[in-house]
């Protein structure tokens, strides 16, 4: 067994994970300066990208919060899919992993513990750090980490998009100084995300119209091109941390503007640091919204949510 396959193998068996990929860390050398993977470990070979599927049964409770006015359940999917189960899961099983490779192989592993969620942020505003995976405890691109591993491929909703899942899935990598015989190439099977035979669900179902359809703009990653939609960021940002009453009826803080400003988001997110009970593991919750996540078609969405009655759109 080749050490590609030894780590795979004890990822995906050891740690009971869904996904996993290898990409040589040279391949996001070209990112900014501070979030290169040989700025965090600087004898830096490989990211190792992995992670877990949200789970079905959770995702359908957004859909009674959607559909049904159910904001009860809600918290089965924000607290315990999406924050707080995932995020202590890998947060343990992203170390203990490190921890065996370094025990292993004798080399250095740097565990990157944090989901990357909506990776948006105020076009000219300095937000809080968690806002964005560039500014918070996970320094690198995870997208484009996972893009490069082959774990997906890069969706018009700004998501890695999984061919059993679509973007359902919550990501973590290992930067190590341990190298491999032979790294994933990325996706190149079946395209997963076509906006013209899927309708572009996902903008049609933007609460705040963030995303457009149309010509999109180009998503770079190294050498690889990819288009995908136009997002306001800003409106993103509102609508996934509960800025919009009609997403969170507790919204003391609410947005009025479907397009709001900087200075408008930053105000409302500094009202927010005032609500302690609000914070999360992620020090804000930004799940209100999802809806380009939970109704991506891709990944057999219809044949495990509208078929079986659990979504009506």
């Amino acid at each position: 067994m080749t050490r590609s396959e030894m780590v795979k193998n004890r990822v995906l068996a050891g740690s009971d994970m869904d996904y996993v990929g290898l990409c040589p860390a040279s391949v996001l050398e070209d990112e900014p300066v501070g979030r290169r993977p040989s700025d965090l470990l600087p004898n830096a070979k490989s990211v190792i990208v992995f992670g877990r599927r949200l789970i079905s049964g959770s995702i359908q409770t957004k859909f009674r919060q959607f559909e049904n006015g159910v904001m009860n359940v809600s918290g089965s999917y924000s607290a315990h899919s999406f924050v707080l189960s995932v995020n202590h899961l890998c947060m343990k099983e992203t170390y203990d992993i490190a921890q065996w490779l370094e025990n292993t192989y004798g080399c250095f592993a740097m565990p990157l513990t944090n989901n990357v969620l909506q990776a948006v942020q105020p076009e000219g505003n300095y937000v809080p750090y968690f806002a964005d995976p560039l500014k918070s405890g996970l320094p690198i691109d995870l997208y484009k980490a996972a893009y490069w591993a082959g774990i997906g491929e890069m969706g018009w909703n700004h998501r890695i998009i999984t061919p059993d899942n679509g973007p359902r899935v919550y990501l973590c990598a290992i930067v190590t100084s341990l190298e491999f015989e032979e790294y994933d190439k990325p996706y190149s099977g079946e395209k997963l995300c076509d906006p013209e035979k899927c309708g572009a669900v996902c903008v049609q179902v933007c609460p705040v119209h963030a995303l457009e359809a149309g010509e999109g703009i180009e998503w770079r990653s190294g050498e690889a091109k990819v288009k995908v939609g136009k997002l306001d960021v800003n409106g993103c940002a509102a609508a996934c941390f509960g800025f919009k009453r009609e997403l969170n009826r507790f919204a003391s803080n609410a947005i009025e503007s479907e397009h709001p400003s900087d200075e408008e988001l930053a105000a409302a997110l500094e009202k927010q640091f005032e609500s302690p009970g609000f914070q999360t593991l992620d020090h804000l919750p930004m799940y209100h919204c999802d809806r380009c996540l939970v109704y991506c078609p891709v990944g057999n969405w219809a044949e495990k949510f509208r078929k079986t009655g659990l979504s009506n759109k």
